[in-house]
Formats: C-alpha cells, sequence, structure tokens
C-alpha cells in the first residue's frame, strides 16, 4: 500500500480506521471464518483441580551449594549402570530432591549433550516420587547418546537403585579388635 492514498487526519472515536477493504485479511484459505470475538469462547490450556504443591513429594531442583557438591564428592553412596553413573547423599530436612548432571565434551558437541541432559531429566522426573529425599549427581560416559531413551531409563533405574540402598556399615577394624572378633 502506498502511503499517499492514507489520510494524515485523526478518525473520530466512532468512525471506522481508514483502510480499504481490499487489504484486510479476509481469513483465507485455512483461516477461522468465525471473526475474533464472535461466537463460543474455548477454555483452551484452563486446569481444574487444586493447585500443584511446589514442595510435593517427587520434586526436583538444581543443586546450587557448593557444600553439596563436596559432599557429594566424598560419599560412598554411589551407583552405576551402563554408561551413567549416581552419586547420592541422603538429606531427609530437605523438601525436594537436588540434581545435577555432569556429561562431559568427550560424550559429544554441544546438542549432543544438552538433547541427553534433556532425557536424563525426564526420566529423573518420573523416578522422583520413588527416590529418597537428598542430592544426586548423575555422570555420563561418552557412550552416553549411542544408547535409545528406553535402555538409558533402564540403566538410570538400576544405578540410582545401587546408590540409594542402604549399605550394610561395617565396623572398622578397631572396634572389631575391641568386640573380641578379628577377622
Amino acid at each position: 500500500m502506498d502511503e499517499a492514498h492514507l489520510s494524515a487526519e485523526r478518525t473520530e472515536a466512532g468512525e471506522d480506521p481508514r483502510v480499504p477493504q481490499a487489504d484486510v485479511d479476509q481469513g483465507g484459505p485455512g483461516g477461522d471464518p468465525v471473526a475474533p470475538g464472535e461466537g463460543a469462547s474455548s477454555t483452551v490450556g484452563v486446569t481444574s483441580g487444586p493447585a500443584a504443591d511446589p514442595r510435593r513429594r517427587g520434586a526436583v531442583g538444581p543443586i546450587r551449594s557448593r557444600a553439596t557438591f563436596e559432599e557429594l564428592r566424598h560419599t560412598s553412596m554411589r551407583g552405576r549402570s551402563g554408561p551413567i553413573s549416581v552419586s547420592y547423599w541422603e538429606r531427609k530436612c530437605w523438601s525436594e530432591l537436588q540434581v545435577a548432571y555432569a556429561i562431559n565434551r568427550r560424550v559429544g558437541n554441544a546438542v549432543a549433550r544438552n538433547r541427553l541432559r534433556r532425557r536424563l531429566r525426564a526420566i529423573m522426573l518420573e523416578e522422583a516420587p520413588s527416590l529418597p529425599i537428598g542430592a544426586y549427581v548423575v555422570r555420563v560416559g561418552p557412550t552416553g547418546p549411542t544408547w535409545g531413551f528406553d535402555e538409558l531409563k533402564v540403566a538410570m533405574s538400576r544405578a540410582l537403585e545401587k546408590a540409594t540402598r542402604s549399605r550394610p556399615t561395617r565396623p572398622s577394624p578397631t572396634a572389631a579388635v575391641r568386640s573380641g572378633v578379628v577377622g
């Protein structure tokens, strides 16, 4: 449309805008024949029921504390299955799981690493309600991207089970000597 054909004068409040009818979208092929604001409105995206509590069981958040990473580095609660290894630090006083994903550059380029991270997050969200509250670091080896989603899911489940399994506490050698039980 050429600017020379439009009036520079302001339209009054009740007047129609000065746009020629030929330039108005008539709702061509695939368009909605009902103009906006006419007809029945639909309630798209509205859910019913109580609002979700962010502190609900199974919530997953990121690890933000350096001290948490240090504790995870020294924990003995670890599990490995396939390319996935999980470290776990139990924190019953927390309201949600805290998870970090360690995916090395040897795994692949940024696209492959991000795809793998999204898959691991989805698996962790599914597993979260059955896991004990605490901090988790999920590490992936270089073969991780070659595994399918279902294979990763099985490997993650096994690694989480091994990491969270309560391990029997072994008495220290000095405690065994004191109790009279030796080798």
